[in-house]
């Protein structure tokens, strides 16, 4: 299986932190995010990459469904409103007790994925649209660690995660192993 990495945004949101280095670049630690993201699915037996390059480019070096994406919970603290014609506020709740999930970023595809797509278009707004209407979109429920990396505020909170050993994404370091208990007694 290959894994296919989106490396080409602009990283608008991380300008604060820099211009010239491009989002998948950028230190968590003394490694660019890109190598912790890899060395994830590496983990897991994964290490056959793609990586799609767009801006910055030169940069770097090196079920029936078609498509499936990591659905994960807000991390954001929001409230979502329904509103009523004429302004009128129906419900308001916190993100975290709707149950609703946002696209994690983390995607796994068909070769059929080439299929849906159209010059031009976003890869989650037209195509994942004409799949989820096929039935051919998936989310996979994530509830164990996830973070964005989008804003300067979001490297730091990493960053202060990785300072302080506080790695959840490192699952290939194996955690202590627990004492032994002899059985006989």
């Amino acid at each position: 299986m290959k894994v296919v990495l989106f490396c080409g945004g602009l990283g608008t949101r991380l300008r604060d932190y820099s211009e010239s280095i491009p989002k998948p670049l950028v230190p968590v630690g003394y490694r660019p995010i890109l190598w912790h993201v890899m060395r994830y699915y590496a983990h897991f037996g994964h290490k056959d990459f793609i990586l799609c390059l767009g801006y910055k480019a030169d940069s770097f070096r090196r079920q029936d469904a078609v498509a499936s994406f990591a659905g994960v919970a807000p991390t954001q603290s929001f409230h979502l409103v329904s509103v009523e014609d004429g302004g009128r506020v129906k419900t308001i709740q916190h993100v975290k007790d709707v149950g609703m999930r946002i696209n994690g970023g983390f995607f796994v595809f068909r070769k059929q994925i080439f299929d849906w797509m159209r010059p031009g278009e976003e890869l989650v707004q037209e195509p994942f649209q004409r799949l989820a209407a096929a039935g051919k979109l998936l989310a996979y429920l994530h509830d164990g660690f996830w973070a964005c990396m989008d804003t300067f505020k979001d490297k730091q909170l990493l960053e202060d995660l990785y300072s302080h050993g506080q790695v959840p994404w490192e699952v290939w370091k194996s955690p202590a192993a627990p004492p032994k208990v002899d059985a006989k007694r």
